[in-house]
């Protein structure tokens, strides 16, 4: 597999996984705020409190715009390919909390990542 193939497939893999993190992250937003109780209650919250999910809201979309960020580094053809992997790989595990790109999005951030940090070993 040639260098530039690999780079293609990384950037591909973790642009897609950063749009799904953040679309399913978004939604999760949503759906906290305009229907507070269409999702079940959470334990140990009372009532339907939305502040946890509102907290989850907020780290998936950082773990979003790190996987979306270091996506687009990916393509400039950076000399940090390995560091980039790992940035994808480590935002992709916790985004699993807010749904994980609707699961999909947390697998292609892992695909990704690995892609990368192959590309990136001699």
């Amino acid at each position: 597999m040639n260098e530039h193939n690999t780079t293609k497939k990384a950037y591909t893999f973790s642009l897609t996984a950063g749009l799904l993190i953040l679309t399913n992250t978004l939604l999760l937003g949503i759906v906290t705020t305009w229907f507070p109780g269409f999702l079940p209650t959470l334990p140990g919250q009372t009532a339907n409190d939305p502040t946890v999910l509102y907290q989850l809201t907020i780290l998936g979309l950082l773990c979003g715009a790190v996987v979306l960020g270091s996506a687009f580094l990916l393509q400039r053809k950076t000399t940090r390919q390995k560091t980039l992997g790992i940035l994808i790989i480590v935002f992709s595990i916790p985004s699993v909390l807010t749904g994980g790109g609707f699961i999909i999005g947390f697998i292609l951030g892992i695909i990704g990542g690995v892609f990368a940090i192959r590309k990136s070993t001699p």
